[in-house]
């Protein structure tokens, strides 16, 4: 199911196994994401909306061993077809809670799993009530169903509330769709922690986990800087990993792939959100260096009838070398210079390989979100000095270049 972006690695290696088939489910995506699908793997594709009977009907007769979601655009409609031929998957009443941030943690609540306060609605003023009644001082304001960062306001002010709601509201988002409310959020403190799994029957398997570091831009919006993996030893995950577990649970992730964000507060760890498909920075080959293992090749055996890289493999992650991964931030709006980056990059000791999210000569923007990016450069190395040291000389590298 929508095999864009990351999930275009997904597709590669699963072609090394089985026949493909692929199926939209959007009628439409914009340019970046349909340019980066692997059309020529596939025997089949088809679109879904407007065709739904006609598409499980025809796959009936193709007799897929597995539905998988590649991208966070199909996860509700794998659900469904996974359903609909009764293949191994995640339960469809849970979809939404999956997708929607405010379902999201209303269905952790209701699993007794602890959760930020929040608020969903229209009107900045009863935003702003609300907060006031809660004695939140900062507040996060973002959109109910998105990705990527996008349009995610941490505010102080009743001012920046207002802003905040009117420049998401009825703004078509990165899922293609309309927003319809905003979700304020009271904002936690702590450190920002990513944590990869892959899940099989109910059973929940951890590929990688990250601290991530954000700067602040534009006034009240933080964007990623970079994420560190952890040691699979730290005891910070002793924490974490029992969280996101429930978290799984309550989700309903019992199948597949799952990217968990939270922060770990004073009283423990607390969801941002999850989304049931692979990293958006999947790296296969650098998380072999580092692990063993990697996310993307363990999802394909949370479907299959055997499990042969699944099957045995530690509950937490191994780890044999460190790893940086640093997203690019562009100050100003220029034709992307990807070979001299790429040039550049390579003189660098730790440096393991870049993903470009724009073609060479596409024109930058500044960085405020994820989307926004030009890409993200992986430094993988035993030493986390030789790691700091080419991190370093990457920043110098886009001051001057973007």
């Amino acid at each position: 199911m929508d095999a864009f972006s990351s999930g275009a690695l997904l597709a590669h290696q699963a072609a090394g196994r089985c026949r493909l088939i692929h199926v939209r489910s959007r009628r439409e995506l914009p340019e970046t994401f349909a340019a980066s699908l692997p059309a020529g793997l596939f025997e089949v594709d088809l679109t879904y909306p407007g065709n739904a009977q006609d598409v499980q009907r025809r796959l009936a007769e193709l007799g897929p061993v597995a539905v998988i979601p590649a991208s966070e655009f199909g996860v509700e409609t794998a659900d469904e077809i996974a359903a609909a031929l009764g293949l191994r998957g995640n339960d469809p009443s849970l979809s939404l809670a999956r997708r929607d941030k405010a379902r999201m943690m209303e269905a952790l609540a209701a699993a007794g799993v602890r959760t930020p306060r929040q608020l969903q609605g229209t009107d900045p003023d009863q935003l702003l009530a609300w907060q006031r009644e809660q004695g939140i001082d900062r507040v996060v304001v973002k959109p109910l169903d998105s990705a990527g960062s996008e349009d995610v306001f941490t505010c102080d002010t009743d001012q920046e509330v207002k802003t905040a709601v009117e420049t998401i509201m009825g703004k078509t988002n990165l899922m293609l769709r309309a927003n319809r409310a905003v979700l304020g959020q009271e904002y936690l403190v702590g450190d920002e922690y990513v944590i990869n799994s892959v899940s099989r029957d109910g059973t929940h398997r951890f590929t990688d986990a990250w601290i991530s570091r954000k700067v602040m831009v534009d006034e009240r919006r933080k964007i990623y800087d970079y994420e560190d993996l952890l040691a699979p030893g730290d005891p910070r995950l002793d924490q974490i990993l029992p969280y996101v577990c429930d978290v799984l649970d309550a989700l309903g992730i019992a199948n597949g792939p799952a990217h968990t964000e939270l922060i770990l507060t004073a009283g423990g760890p607390v969801l941002l959100e999850t989304g049931a498909r692979i990293s958006g920075l999947a790296n296969p080959p650098a998380l072999q260096r580092c692990t063993g293992a990697d996310q993307v090749s363990l999802t394909l055996d949370c479907y299959t009838a055997d499990a042969p890289e699944l099957s045995g493999r530690p509950v937490r992650y191994a780890q044999q070398e460190s790893a940086r991964c640093a997203n690019l931030i562009a100050h100003r709006a220029v034709p992307l210079p990807e070979r001299a980056i790429r040039s550049a990059l390579d003189s660098l000791p730790a440096f393991e390989s870049v993903r470009f999210r724009k073609g060479d000569g596409a024109l930058t923007s500044r960085t405020l979100d994820l989307n926004s990016s030009p890409g993200a450069v992986f430094f993988v190395h035993r030493d986390d000095a030789e790691i700091e040291r080419s991190y370093q000389a990457l920043r110098a590298l886009e001051h001057e270049l973007l």
